[in-house]
């Protein structure tokens, strides 16, 4: 691979203020230095792209994933489509995501292992996309006997060994996380619910592999249960308290408000899913995120786009949303999207621009710091970088060869 300067950068690291005038050197899919405003890059390089104060930043995670959806729930919905309809609709939604600045997707539930067999496609270059981080079919708790089942696309069971059995089943096939429901609400039935055995259960079997769980999960108690458990990421957390809050924190763990789907359920005024067709979730949620923010919770952009309520491709509008309806800042936005998502992928180099990292980068026509809007608008998004190569777009031409310094 060349070595590449990019200079004249208006630069968001992933964790600071926007840092007009700086440089940013490329080499083996890594990041080979970083040069502030009026700071040399010094050495020689093979190319020098000038970006004329365009935003260079680090390419951007999407911490909750259903590349197989499409329109689900609704009649004609991905929900009927065969293993293989679904395979092609999530390698069409994962090249979507890479034009939209996506270069890494954390998967919260799939159907028929297609998260790892097309993780591995890509990673042999039989396909292009972003990385993914691979997540298992969805395990919920069965109500009665009647109702266990399992299956390619949900495991539906109860007792703790019976839902360790499932797990191993995943995690087998290569799996990195295995997906909860350890309650209702968020769209979910209400009344589900796991129990504390259970969810340690899988959590105990998912560390023996080295892999993590994530839950989708409201109530308060249960939120408690999957943290103190061990699960790594929560999904929603829509009831969350101080006590909760807390444990966060003291657990290192990842929260996905996905509040996105909420306003938009209640906009269309449709309850698919068991979402209210009212504001209440979605004040609930919005009330919350301030308070998660201010006591240092690492929170993560994600949602469950490719359900009837919002198609794949409107990603950046989440992040609109949190700041038109909770008063979040761009700039922390663009954290949860960069350095906060590239901690939770579990995978070291990813989510800021900083020596020695994976060469994940966007060039954006615009600030998202400034206006968080721009990330919405498909021509704003002028090139996307994943490992030094370009993967979406197209770069500004490179000046000629030559030393900075």
């Amino acid at each position: 691979m060349a070595k590449v300067l990019y200079t004249n950068a208006n630069l968001l690291d992933g964790t600071n203020p926007a840092q007009p005038g700086s440089s940013v050197t490329v080499e083996e899919g890594r990041i080979k230095a970083v040069s502030g405003p009026g700071a040399s890059a010094g050495g020689s390089h093979e190319q020098v792209i000038d970006l004329q104060g365009r935003t260079l930043m680090p390419g951007m995670v999407m911490g909750h994933w259903h590349g197989a959806y499409a329109n689900y729930g609704a009649d004609g919905g991905s929900q009927a489509f065969s293993g293989v309809e679904q395979a092609f609709l999530s390698l069409s939604n994962v090249q979507l995501a890479l034009d939209c600045g996506y270069t890494t997707l954390i998967s919260a539930g799939t159907h028929y292992n297609i998260d790892v067999e097309l993780a591995q496609s890509i990673e042999a270059g039989h396909a292009t996309g972003p990385r993914i981080i691979s997540c298992s079919r969805n395990y919920m708790p069965a109500q009665d006997a009647a109702s266990t089942m399992a299956n390619e696309e949900l495991c539906m069971t109860s007792g703790p060994d019976a839902f360790s059995e499932g797990a191993r089943y995943d995690l087998d096939r290569g799996v990195q996380i295995i997906k909860i429901f350890a309650s209702g609400g968020h769209g979910a039935p209400e009344g589900m619910q796991m129990t504390a055995e259970e969810i340690q259960a899988v959590v105990d079997t998912a560390r023996e592999y080295g892999a993590r769980v994530r839950a989708h999960v409201s109530g308060r108690q249960q939120i408690l249960d999957c943290v103190h458990a061990g699960v790594a990421i929560i999904d929603h957390g829509d009831e969350a308290d101080d006590e909760c809050i807390e444990a966060y924190l003291e657990n290192g763990t990842f929260v996905l408000p996905s509040a996105y789907v909420l306003l938009r359920a209640a906009e269309l005024g449709g309850n698919t899913f068991g979402f209210r067709n009212d504001m209440q979730d979605f004040d609930q949620s919005c009330a919350l995120l301030p308070r998660l923010v201010d006591a240092g919770v690492k929170l993560v952009p994600g949602d469950d786009f490719g359900v009837w309520q919002i198609p794949h491709g409107d990603y950046a509008k989440e992040l609109v949303c949190y700041a038109e309806h909770a008063n979040i800042e761009p700039l922390e936005l663009i954290r949860w999207s960069t350095c906060y998502g590239g901690e939770m992928t579990g995978v070291g180099g990813l989510g800021t621009i900083e020596t020695g990292n994976h060469a994940d980068l966007l060039i954006v026509n615009a600030d998202p710091s400034a206006n968080i809007d721009a990330l919405t608008r498909p021509d704003n998004i002028q090139a996307v970088i994943k490992g030094g190569d370009l993967v979406s777009g197209s770069l500004p031409e490179p000046l000629a060869a030559a030393s900075a310094g």
